[in-house]
């Protein structure tokens, strides 16, 4: 009988104590009306500090997506100043994107990155862009009553295939910077006919841009550090015609040795791709050489697309963006120790092979009309 009683005295203290929970957090929590919940920041360098755009969710009779600017000397001062605009708090934690201006990218990274790491709200996760010019530009423009970014931003987060872009949130680029020799590359967004899409390939040298690559450089340089899946390769082979390959995977390895006292690189990339259209008449059949010469025209595309991005961005430019200092070290680490101190020299005189292995399957090959 005293045990039923401790009990019941038991379970009345703690409703007791979750209804003043409940009344404490109704009476003096976050008003979400009074929130400016973020989901984009773009960055752009200016003389005396920063210009901030963002977009946001704004809460009222019905939720709607809203755009302002506001500057300060750092990004968190600008970002704070929002308040003053708006009356609002801005919030962070369902922030998306941030976009750096082509200027800002230039003068370097290393100011402006410190909020999306340091600041307790924001989150690892947030992927990051370079813009063509000026971030604003894309804040902006807006499509039939909408912010065109703002629609774009979770596709663009979410891409598959060659959209997919390696090391580009704030966690990941966060790690290269922490690197004795930091390189990573960023996803460029460009406005096109009004709309805002992907363009080539932002990569950073000591977290300042080195240098741009184009959309061939920039599928070479996914398929050798990251994968390409359902990606889209266009050949025109001699006496067959136009082909439209579909790269449903790839998958790579780098390997280092030493040979004649001297690193040597060597890129596999594998690739399993099949016939998307052919330019060709229906009735004629597709034999297996056809197939092996289709193998063949990827195999040196791809392996091409691939030597000129090591070429340009790792070894005219200096940024190790395929991290061969990183293999380097790992696979022959008695060589990096005692050599990693004239590594950005070293990289310059690189000596690699790409080797490119491809399988198109023979999928529809068979010339049946589908009438």
């Amino acid at each position: 009988m005293k045990t039923a009683r401790w009990i019941k005295y038991l379970l009345a203290a703690v409703s007791a104590a979750l209804l003043f929970v409940s009344f404490t957090a109704c009476s003096s929590g976050s008003d979400i009306s009074k929130k400016m919940m973020i989901q984009g920041i773009g960055i752009d360098k200016e003389e005396d500090g920063y210009l901030v755009s963002v977009h946001y969710l704004r809460a009222g009779e019905e939720v709607q997506m809203d755009f302002i600017q506001s500057r300060g000397a750092t990004v968190y001062e600008a970002l704070q100043h929002l308040t003053l605009k708006t009356g609002l708090i801005p919030t962070y934690s369902h922030n998306t994107m941030a976009v750096f201006g082509k200027a800002c990218a230039e003068a370097g990274l290393t100011e402006v990155f410190d909020f999306f790491v340091r600041y307790h709200e924001t989150r690892p996760t947030v992927n990051l862009y370079v813009a063509a010019d000026r971030a604003e530009a894309l804040f902006r423009l807006q499509n039939n009553g909408q912010y065109a970014l703002a629609t774009r931003a979770k596709s663009f987060a979410e891409a598959d295939g060659e959209a997919k872009f390696p090391g580009s949130t704030v966690l990941e680029v966060a790690g290269s910077m922490a690197a004795e020799y930091n390189a990573f590359a960023l996803p460029e967004l460009e406005i096109a006919d009004e709309h805002v899409q992907l363009g080539g390939t932002a990569y950073f040298k000591d977290n300042r841009l080195a240098g741009y690559l184009d959309r061939e450089q920039t599928r070479g340089y996914t398929a050798a550090v990251h994968t390409v899946a359902n990606g889209v390769m266009a050949l025109t082979v001699p006496e067959v015609g136009t082909v439209s390959l579909k790269l449903e995977h790839t998958d790579s390895t780098i390997t280092a040795d030493i040979s004649g006292g001297e690193p040597h690189f060597q890129i596999n990339v594998t690739c399993k791709a099949y016939i998307a259209e052919l330019n060709r008449d229906l009735k004629e059949k597709l034999s297996l050489e056809v197939y092996r010469t289709f193998e063949e025209a990827l195999n040196q595309t791809l392996a091409g697309q691939i030597e000129s991005a090591v070429a340009q961005a790792a070894i005219r430019d200096g940024a190790d963006i395929f991290r061969f200092g990183t293999v380097l070290q790992r696979q022959q680490t008695a060589y990096w120790k005692a050599h990693k101190d004239v590594w950005p020299q070293a990289l310059a005189k690189i000596k690699y092979t790409v080797s490119v292995t491809s399988s198109v399957d023979r999928v529809q090959q068979e010339a049946i009309p589908a009438f």
